[in-house]
């Protein structure tokens, strides 16, 4: 399962990274907050596709469908 996978209002936990995607943005989400374990809910989905909202902690992101694929998460 990933992060795209989840809809408005359902919640996660972080797990890990797709080998492919690029270092520098596996570098760049972990410094956002995008840790293992870190717990993580979907707050609101797009039509067509566009980007989705996400909370981690007090934080809040907009990721595009690749980035958000390639986030793992793992089961509670």
């Amino acid at each position: 399962m990933n992060l795209w996978s989840l809809n408005e209002n359902e919640n996660g936990m972080i797990g890990s990274f797709c080998e492919s995607m690029d270092k520098k943005y596996q570098l760049r989400l972990r410094e956002l907050g995008f840790d293992d374990s870190m717990p993580v809910r979907c707050l609101k989905t797009s039509p067509f596709g566009g980007p989705r909202v996400y909370q981690i902690g007090d934080s809040v992101f907009s990721l595009t469908q690749d980035i958000a694929s390639s986030v793992f998460l793992v089961k509670k």
